[in-house]
């Protein structure tokens, strides 16, 4: 059964706590208004959609819960295993031969010891004097030997599949990495929703359609870059104008998490404006003074990324400088001008974007925008136009083009030129279900 909320339903109360009872010799158990026989080999299985769900004690106590969502370890190792079927289907085939060949021998050295241990066991007499059972012990040490000397070069040959396979890692990594950025836009809107099935088809349709190269280095880095692209030309799709640019910011900030490039305090602060360790400084110039310019949530903001490491003095070096800082705020552009005093050159592009935060808020999303075509390059802050081709180029007869339209839209003109060019315009059939039947 399925439950889509977090509480269970209460009819379930009596077959969650198995209050059964005799009825004419027969355990019997009551749901709802009706009273069934109850069956001991009866199991009763519930799964949920929700992503994180939070269930009562009460309801904890009466149920197992078990957490099938997916980990990052987990799907890099089952991308990892997705690429090398791809890339290499003859090495794939033979690890898995030999996982199941390996396996199976294990199993069969168990069931030689299980054998001899049963016949010692059962032995009558002097040992010796059981013709049976030495020569079973003799054909067993040498069925033993055989089957040891075998796991043991399996073993050797399945390491060194494991090293060649392990050379693709880093693609499944940044695909790892580009699944966990977007599975979270369902919390943007809850129409940003994306399977890992359709992510997994997606991952193998870009291997494919990939550019060949000469040597492995280059060829990972080819399904790198092509992929991140691909993953974001096709999640731009479904995404409203507005968030797109968010959704360059994630990759790439999720891309440079990944190779231990982004601080994860800074990172909270440029999200919040918080830090756990902060500065406590009087304001140089706050609001409302004569020529003061600095507001209360401003100067906070300055004081706590001050308590970083990697701005240590950040809030007193503010005050020195603090004409220098006036001109820097009161700029049109501030997110291309160079920082006052050594912070030009001290600063990262990422952390320069924590002092935009904090003096210019404004301005972040032009910022951002700097920050991914440096990192990641042009393309990935223009969203490709809409082109129906493309689309249909994308799905399947299991995948559907569904259309969710604003007000003021209509594609149908264009749906009937593209399927002229098709030429499958006397094929197609229209129907109209009208306003909220869809």
């Amino acid at each position: 059964a399925e439950f889509p909320t977090k509480t269970l339903d209460a009819a379930l109360e009596p077959l969650l706590l198995q209050q059964k009872f005799l009825q004419g010799g027969t355990e019997m158990i009551k749901i709802g208004d009706s009273t069934i026989p109850w069956n001991d080999t009866f199991k009763f299985f519930m799964t949920t959609k929700l992503s994180n769900p939070h269930y009562a004690p009460e309801v904890c106590v009466k149920v197992s819960l078990l957490n099938f969502a997916i980990t990052p370890v987990g799907l890099e190792d089952q991308l990892l295993g997705v690429v090398v079927v791809e890339e290499r289907p003859d090495m794939e085939e033979k690890k898995n031969s030999l996982v199941i060949a390996n396996a199976s021998m294990k199993k069969e050295l168990k069931e030689i010891e299980d054998t001899i241990l049963f016949k010692l066991s059962n032995s009558t007499g002097n040992i010796l004097d059981d013709h049976e059972l030495i020569e079973t012990l003799a054909s067993s040490k040498k069925t033993s030997t055989e089957i040891t000397a075998k796991v043991a070069e399996a073993e050797i040959t399945e390491k060194e599949i494991d090293e060649s396979r392990e050379l693709y890692r880093p693609v499944a990594f940044r695909a790892t990495i580009l699944y966990f950025s977007i599975v979270n836009l369902s919390v943007v809107d809850p129409m940003y929703q994306y399977s890992l099935q359709w992510f997994t088809a997606l991952f193998v349709a870009a291997i494919r359609l990939a550019e060949k190269a000469d040597t492995l280095d280059e060829r990972l880095d080819i399904l790198n870059k092509f992929f991140t692209y691909y993953v974001y030309v096709n999640v731009c799709r479904s995404l409203f104008e507005k968030d797109k640019l968010l959704l360059s910011f994630l990759m790439t900030i999720k891309i440079l998490d990944g190779d231990g490039e982004i601080d994860p305090v800074e990172w909270r602060f440029l999200i919040s404006g918080k830090t756990v360790e902060s500065v406590t400084l009087d304001n140089p110039a706050p609001e409302g003074a004569p020529s003061g310019w600095i507001d209360g949530r401003m100067w906070s903001e300055v004081c706590a990324i001050s308590g970083t490491e990697n701005f240590k003095g950040f809030a007193k070096d503010f005050a020195t400088y603090i004409d220098e800082w006036r001109k820097y705020f009161d700029h049109v552009e501030p997110h291309k001008v160079s920082l006052p005093s050594k912070w030009e050159f001290s600063l990262n592009s990422f952390q320069k974007l924590c002092v935009l935060r904090a003096l210019r808020a404004d301005k972040i999303p032009d910022g951002v925008m700097n920050y991914v075509v440096e990192k990641v390059g042009q393309r990935f802050i223009e969203p490709p136009p809409f082109h129906l081709a493309s689309c249909y180029k994308d799905s399947s007869n299991l995948t559907p083009l569904v259309f969710v339209l604003s007000k003021g839209s209509d594609p149908t003109k264009a749906f009937n030129i593209f399927c002229q060019e098709m030429r499958f315009d006397r094929k197609v059939k229209a129907l109209s279900l009208g306003q909220g039947q869809g």
